[in-house]
């Protein structure tokens, strides 16, 4: 258990201290030779504001979403209380509002009982949950694979499901310099 908490608060700092990091534009001549222009750089997002960005790209996996999200100096959203999810909501409706038809299947987020069963947490803050949304009222498992959340974008709902299925996610920027969170995370 200590070394999965030593691996959580490594992934955070690394995560966090990228969001703050400002990515230098590298210099490329023109085809003059005279001035320089930055070099173009690739966003997996196909929808992002300055908090959420959603990737609609191709499907991927949990662990997958998870690096894709950290190297773009974000993580995987975290719905700790209504309030996130109606935020969350309300970025999907407005921001997102093309892709409707995409957001009807489930979208991953940070949740997972990976650490131990049945204990759900936030992997991108280490919360437990305090909040909950799940479809059934519960979460439950029919193989026990079901160890990571989805959120379904229209109906706002979380389903546990396999780690290993292939889905969209969203990322998000959440540290500790964000005054509108008033916690540590």
């Amino acid at each position: 258990m200590m070394s999965i908490s030593l691996c959580l608060l490594y992934f955070l700092h690394y995560t966090c201290a990228a969001a703050l990091e400002e990515a230098a534009p590298v210099p490329v001549n023109d085809t003059a030779g005279n001035d320089t222009v930055p070099e173009p750089r690739f966003s997996p997002f196909s929808v992002r504001d300055d908090r959420f960005a959603l990737a609609t790209f191709a499907k991927v996996n949990w662990f997958q979403a998870q690096a894709i999200c950290a190297s773009q100096g974000m993580t995987l959203v975290s719905i700790s209380a209504e309030r996130d999810q109606q935020v969350l909501r309300n970025f999907l409706y407005i921001r997102a509002n093309t892709l409707l038809h995409l957001l009807n299947e489930l979208i991953w987020t940070s949740g997972t009982d990976l650490a131990e069963e049945n204990t759900w947490t936030w992997f991108s803050n280490g919360r437990s949950f305090s909040y909950r949304n799940f479809q059934s009222g519960a979460p439950k498992s029919s193989t026990g694979a079901e160890r990571c959340l989805g959120y379904n974008g229209v109906t706002s709902l979380w389903q546990n499901v396999d780690c290993q299925e292939q889905h969209y996610f969203i990322c998000e920027r959440r540290c500790a310099i964000f005054p509108e969170d008033n916690a540590f995370y």
